[in-house]
């Protein structure tokens, strides 16, 4: 039999065997949750090493794109430089001929007084009566007159005359609105200021052109077309100091640096443009002329089949009551007719009514 003193020592031994075990099982398993973090870690930094890869290779593939298109980009223009430079030295020889007898042509040109007119050809057809000659010349020209329309008004432009001079017979008219509400109203003839004699001083500008005849193109287009076209010497041109489109005649005017370059392509006259790839078209090049106003003679007119209305609050949408107006001198039964045209003027607002002539045609 064990001894009692030697049963307490196994027992103790037994005692600190578990405390040593249970210690070396803590750390095993701390060190296997250390592992599971380590691990997610690791997973973690791989997958951004994939998205950095895969951002970073996508990018490196644009890039590459990139470059190509660059490279075809500038491979075209330098084939475009070639090409133009072959005409360049193609057309050296008969450039210098051509500038021996456009210095020679200059010299004779200097004492000529009778200037082609800038105003753009046209078929016309001679309806009037002949004048006496002697008179300056004269430039038949179509009105265009600002009517500058106040606050709580509204301009009425009747078919016919006879509906316009009875409603300002009646001056006074009660229009109808929404209901039993209405708004009373004054008509009054419209007095336009209309010039009947305008004359100028003008001179012709020696590094100027007038370019009209042109395509139905963006104006921007034009002006970039023409500048590239003129600005090459063996067209006759030279370097464009400025340019300018005019939107109401769709003319268009260079100026030139250099003060004979204007004169060489006036006496020209026609020049083929090229606008559109492969597609030229024909413009007329003539001097452009500045001029100062020295008289003006005007006289008061009546617009016969225009009336104007005063009064008129703003009780409703503009856009509303300019229908109602439309809507009320339009019966016959308010003594009115068919209307052509109609502008109403909100009160507090400022606007522009523009006349032209009524040609009849």
């Amino acid at each position: 039999m064990m001894a009692e003193g030697g049963l307490l020592d196994s027992l103790e031994g037994v005692k600190d065997e578990i405390i040593r075990q249970k210690a070396l099982y803590d750390k095993l398993v701390a060190e296997q949750a250390q592992l599971v973090k380590t691990n997610s870690d690791r997973e973690h930094q791989a997958k951004e090493f994939t998205d950095r890869f895969v951002k970073i290779t996508k990018g490196l593939e644009q890039a590459k794109e990139k470059h190509l298109e660059t490279v075809n980009s500038h491979k075209e223009k330098l084939d475009s430089l070639n090409q133009e430079e072959d005409e360049l030295r193609e057309a050296l020889k008969v450039t210098e001929t051509d500038l021996e007898e456009q210095e020679a042509k200059e010299a004779e040109v200097e004492g000529v007084t009778n200037v082609n007119t800038v105003v753009p050809k046209r078929e016309v057809v001679f309806r009037g009566a002949t004048a006496a000659t002697g008179n300056p010349q004269l430039f038949d020209v179509k009105s265009r007159i600002k009517y500058p329309m106040e606050g709580g008004t509204a301009l009425i432009t009747f078919e016919e005359e006879i509906v316009a001079r009875k409603i300002q017979s009646l001056q006074t008219h009660k229009v109808t609105l929404e209901g039993e509400c209405y708004i009373t109203v004054e008509a009054h003839p419209v007095q336009l200021t209309v010039p009947t004699l305008v004359q100028m001083d003008t001179r012709v500008c020696p590094r100027s052109i007038l370019v009209s005849q042109l395509p139905d193109v963006d104006s921007e287009v034009i002006l970039d077309k023409l500048e590239i076209h003129f600005g090459k010497r063996f067209n006759g041109g030279g370097e464009v100091a400025s340019r300018h489109f005019q939107e109401d005649t769709r003319n268009a005017v260079l100026v030139f640096t250099d003060d004979k370059i204007a004169l060489g392509l006036t006496q020209k006259e026609n020049h083929e443009v090229s606008f559109r790839k492969n597609l030229k078209h024909k413009v007329r090049v003539t001097p452009f002329v500045n001029g100062n106003i020295t008289r003006v003679e005007t006289k008061a007119l009546a617009c016969p089949r225009t009336v104007l209305l005063t009064g008129i609050p703003g009780v409703m949408d503009a856009d509303c009551l300019q229908d109602t107006l439309e809507i009320f001198f339009q019966k016959g039964s308010n003594g009115g007719g068919e209307i052509s045209n109609a502008l109403y003027n909100p009160p507090g607002q400022t606007a522009v009514a523009l006349f032209e002539q009524d040609t009849g045609i």
